[in-house]
């Protein structure tokens, strides 16, 4: 089973997007799953990951972060774990 964090804020609209995509990829992922962390709740532990902006998605080593996530970066990402 692989864990991907996805680090959101619950005010941002770009966030809830990266949400939604993130939920429908996982329908052909069924290893994956999903831990949530609101970052400005947990803006300690989200630096501590190397997570300065969000959405991000991170596993283990790999982060993925942007301005906006796409589906298909999103899709990318998943698979490449």
């Amino acid at each position: 089973m692989k864990t991907v964090t996805f680090y959101h804020s619950v005010v941002c609209p770009r966030c809830f997007m990266a949400g939604l995509f993130l939920k429908r990829q996982l329908r052909d992922f069924p290893d994956v799953t999903v831990e949530k962390v609101e970052y400005l709740a947990n803006m300690g532990r989200s630096h501590k990951a190397g997570v300065h902006t969000i959405p991000s998605l991170v596993a283990g080593q790999e982060k993925l972060s942007g301005f906006f996530l796409t589906n298909s970066g999103i899709r990318r990402f998943l698979e490449a774990l």
